[in-house]
C-alpha cells in the first residue's frame, strides 16, 4: 500500500527488523534496476543497505519502486534473475524474524514487502526446480510430436500400401474366378466334344447295322408278294383239316419243301 510505504519512508530510525526488510529488498533488485547500485561481483555494497541509504534509494520514487517489485516476476519467469541475487538474500531469510508476521507488528508495509520477498524468492526456487523439468518435458513433447509426425507418415503409406494390396487382391480374385470360368466351360466342352465323338462313333456302328437291315428289308420287300401267294395257297388247302394234320403238314412237308426249293 502506497500510504503505508510513505509512513516507513517518514521513520528515521526504523524498528527493528525493518532496515533488514528493505535490505532484503534492495538485494533483490540488484542487478535488476540501474538506481540500486552493485559492486564488480554483483553485491550491494553493506553500507548502501543500511536504512538511510536503501530509503533513499528505495522509497525516492515509491511508483516506481512497486513497479520494480513487479517486474521480478516477469525478470523470474524469463529465467534472468541472477543467482548472486538469490544467494545473497538466503542471509535475511535465516533470521528469525524474518517473517511477516512479526515484521507487520513494526510496519505494516514491511510486512508486506517481507511477505512479497519470501513468496518471490519460494516462486524463484520452484520455477529454477521446474524449470529443468519444464524443459525436459518440452524435449519430450517436441521428440513426441515428431516421431508422432513420423508415425503418421508411416501410417499413412501403410494405408496407402493396404489400399494397393486389397485392389490387386480384388483383382487376382476376378483374375482366378474368371480362369475358373474359363476351365470350367473348357471342360463343359470337352465332355460334350466327347459325348458328339462317342455319338458319331455309335451312330457309324448303326449306318453299318442300318445299311445291311435296308439290304433285307430290300431282298423281303422282293419276296413278300410270293410268300403272300404261298401262305394264301396252303391256308386255302389246309384250311378244312384238322389242327394236328395242319401241324404235321407244316413240320413235315411244307417247310421241309420250302427249305430245300429254296
Amino acid at each position: 500500500d502506497v500510504k503505508d510505504i510513505q509512513s516507513a519512508k517518514g521513520m528515521n530510525t526504523p524498528p527493528p527488523g525493518v532496515g533488514e526488510v528493505f535490505a532484503a529488498a534492495m538485494v533483490l533488485l540488484s542487478n535488476l534496476v540501474s538506481h540500486v547500485p552493485v559492486q564488480k561481483s554483483g553485491k550491494v555494497k553493506a553500507k548502501d543497505m543500511e536504512w538511510g541509504p536503501a530509503k533513499k534509494i528505495l522509497l525516492g520514487n515509491i511508483p516506481g519502486f512497486i513497479e520494480d517489485l513487479k517486474g521480478v516476476k516477469v525478470v523470474v519467469d524469463e529465467s534472468r534473475f541472477p543467482t548472486t541475487n538469490r544467494e545473497e538474500i538466503q542471509q535475511f531469510l535465516d533470521l528469525d524474524f524474518f517473517t511477516p508476521e512479526i515484521i507487520k507488528t513494526k510496519n505494516p508495509a514491511a510486512g508486506g514487502l517481507c511477505s512479497f520477498i519470501i513468496n518471490i524468492i519460494t516462486y524463484y526456487d520452484i520455477v529454477v526446480t521446474v524449470e529443468p523439468k519444464r524443459l525436459a518435458l518440452k524435449e519430450a513433447n517436441d521428440q513426441l510430436a515428431e516421431a508422432q509426425a513420423k508415425l503418421k507418415l508411416v501410417n499413412d503409406h501403410v494405408a496407402n500400401l493396404e489400399a494397393k494390396l486389397a485392389k490387386l487382391t480384388s483383382e487376382f480374385n476376378g483374375a482366378n474366378a474368371e480362369k475358373s470360368a474359363a476351365v470350367n466351360a473348357v471342360n463343359k466342352g470337352n465332355t460334350k466334344l466327347d459325348l458328339a465323338q462317342r455319338l458319331i462313333s455309335a451312330l457309324a456302328t448303326e449306318g453299318e447295322r442300318w445299311a445291311v437291315t435296308v439290304e433285307q428289308m430290300n431282298f423281303n420287300r422282293d419276296l413278300l408278294t410270293g410268300d403272300v401267294l404261298l401262305a394264301s395257297a396252303f391256308i386255302s388247302y389246309v384250311g378244312p383239316f384238322t389242327k394236328e394234320f395242319r401241324e404235321d403238314l407244316i413240320q413235315n412237308y411244307f417247310a421241309a419243301t420250302l427249305k430245300k426249293e429254296f
